[in-house]
């Protein structure tokens, strides 16, 4: 149409889009709404959803770089505080904040984390009465996972050795504080459990802030605790904190002096224990020695001897037919083995080679060779001829057939 300048639907949104990202007024703002349609893609990691309030409604969009950054869960109908900066979407001509931070409003983001994880880990039963080991009533080995330079570790040291000094402490320094102060105590939990093997572990440290106390409500730390083979006691801040580790763990300390009470047996109780114990014993044992004596002071000599001259007549007459019993079984058995004896000798005997020479027979030999055949020597070959008294030397002159008949 002449004298109108026609725009493209593209060049309004362009405009707009260009005359909203150029007002510093609306990048870097604050508004407060209610999450509503909240979704995120679980493969790319970004979150979208809508901003509400009684009357309007905006579209919200958070990048996986900033989501991952929150420390809880947004869902709908939560009210927070949202940060970003408001653009155009070309494609729909719409506006939209590009969200960099989302706070609860009215309720930190780390309380809320703290809060979140704890329903969460409750629900998979992590918590669990029935999950919790019992601690040893006299340990060993008591391994302490905390910081070398805290007071904790001096306090454990100093009830320990006052209760219970023949225990073996065995410290892995961590850090308990700060960015990689969650990494350090799960590694440290993982090599006592695996590598030292103690009876029982203290994980802890003094009080502190909030902030001072987040590497105890790590995800990964909490179930790191409650996989352990040994039991564990959690004793960390003081009575009024509560961290996540004290949730999982088998007991919870209100502080690492008291961890090291619940632990350790105190010996002077013990001691005193066994004593009383003793002197119990001896006089349930002085009482019996004298009821005894007094029925064997009322006892007959008489009966007593004759009790006795009894009981060694039926022993000495059992001990002497076993006498002639061992003695009737050996001599039948020398009888039997001497009658063997005697017919195997009779055998041997009758097969002696002297006396069957003596019976008229000779034996002929040949350089040591038995001659059994007319076949075994030749003519003018000489021999030895054995008889029963002596050999004679002879040679053969002529061969005849014709062998003894018997």
């Amino acid at each position: 149409m002449p004298g109108f300048n026609i725009l493209t639907v593209t060049q309004i949104t362009t405009y707009l889009k260009s005359y909203i990202d150029e007002n510093k007024k609306f990048s870097g703002i604050y508004i407060r709404g209610e999450i509503n349609d909240f979704k995120e893609n679980i493969y790319s990691g970004h979150m979208y959803f809508s901003l509400k309030d009684a009357e309007s409604e905006i579209a919200c969009v958070m990048f996986r770089n900033y989501a991952e950054r929150i420390r809880f869960a947004p869902k709908n109908g939560m009210s927070v505080i949202i940060r970003g900066d408001l653009s155009v979407y070309k494609k729909s001509c719409s506006c939209q904040l590009y969200v960099y931070d989302i706070q609860p409003e009215g309720l930190g983001a780390k309380y809320l984390a703290f809060e979140q994880l704890k329903e969460r880990l409750e629900k998979e039963g992590l918590f669990a009465s029935e999950a919790k080991k019992a601690l040893p009533r006299f340990p060993d080995k008591i391994g302490v996972i905390t910081s070398a330079q805290g007071a904790a570790v001096h306090d454990i040291i100093n009830v320990t050795a006052r209760r219970w000094p023949m225990a073996k402490l065995i410290l892995t320094p961590v850090s308990v504080q700060g960015a990689d102060a969650s990494d350090q105590l799960i590694r440290a939990l993982k090599k006592q459990d695996n590598d030292i093997k103690p009876d029982v572990i203290i994980i802890g440290r003094g009080g502190g802030s909030s902030d001072d106390l987040s590497a105890f409500n790590d995800e990964e730390l909490a179930r790191t605790v409650f996989s352990c083979k040994t039991p564990v006691i959690s004793a960390v801040g003081h009575e009024t904190d509560f961290s996540i580790c004290d949730f999982v763990a088998d007991l919870r300390a209100p502080t690492p002096s008291a961890a090291a009470e619940l632990t350790s047996p105190d010996c002077c109780e013990i001691k005193q224990t066994l004593d009383a114990n003793l002197e119990f014993l001896e006089s349930i044992l002085r009482k019996k020695i004298s009821t005894l004596s007094a029925k064997l002071s009322v006892t007959s000599p008489v009966k007593a001897y004759n009790f006795t001259e009894k009981t060694d007549i039926r022993f000495t007459s059992r001990l002497n037919e076993f006498d002639r019993m061992i003695k009737h079984s050996l001599k039948n058995k020398i009888e039997s083995e001497s009658f063997a004896l005697k017919t195997e000798l009779a055998k041997l005997d009758s097969n002696n080679p002297a006396k069957i020479l003596k019976r008229t027979f000779c034996r002929a030999e040949k350089d040591g060779k038995n001659i059994k055949s007319i076949n075994d020597i030749s003519i003018g070959e000489s021999f030895d001829l054995y008889l029963y008294d002596g050999h004679l030397k002879a040679s053969v002159n002529e061969k005849a057939e014709g062998g003894l008949s018997f």
